[in-house]
């Protein structure tokens, strides 16, 4: 009897992530380029060659069955951009319009040391990312040094508090 291997979700975020990063830099230099580059068809060719290699990852990571920590991570990151276009809502709008979803993505990446969110290292300035992952503008409070939650200023909008 032969067993099938199936990759973990977290091998397959990296292929992802790398094939992300690929398609993100080929839009960038197309759109350097101006639409009437002779250079163009090439490179739209190879654009939709990479969308469609992500389709397929995308579609074997819903397949696929977390297994570790790494593997829940990773898919929450998928999950930023495909399912929820979450990574470019934070970035037009800023970290502290949200403020638990902060609070979960720094609390996930200590859970994988080494571990980086690509959808939001690509939609987020540098200023945003350090925002979110290290707290800068958001933790006013020292004394909260973990970095898991933001301090309360009474502002919940629960009436308990």
């Amino acid at each position: 009897m032969t067993t099938r291997y199936h990759s973990s979700i977290s091998a397959l975020h990296r292929r992802w992530a790398g094939l992300e990063n690929e398609h993100y830099d080929l839009a960038m230099t197309i759109a350097e380029l101006g639409i009437e580059s002779p250079d163009l068809a090439p490179m739209r060719e190879r654009q939709a060659k990479i969308l469609l290699h992500i389709e397929a990852l995308t579609a074997e990571i819903r397949r696929a069955s977390p297994r570790t920590i790494e593997d829940i991570v990773a898919l929450l990151d998928v999950v930023l951009e495909h399912e929820t276009d979450l990574a470019s809502d934070i970035a037009d709008y800023g970290p502290t319009d949200f403020p638990i979803t902060a609070q979960l993505l720094r609390a996930a990446a200590k859970l994988v040391p080494g571990f980086e969110f690509n959808s939001l290292r690509r939609w987020l300035s540098p200023a945003q990312f350090a925002e979110i992952f290290h707290g800068r503008r958001m933790l006013l409070d020292r004394s909260n040094a973990n970095g898991f939650s933001e301090p309360d200023d009474g502002r919940s909008g629960n009436p308990r508090h």
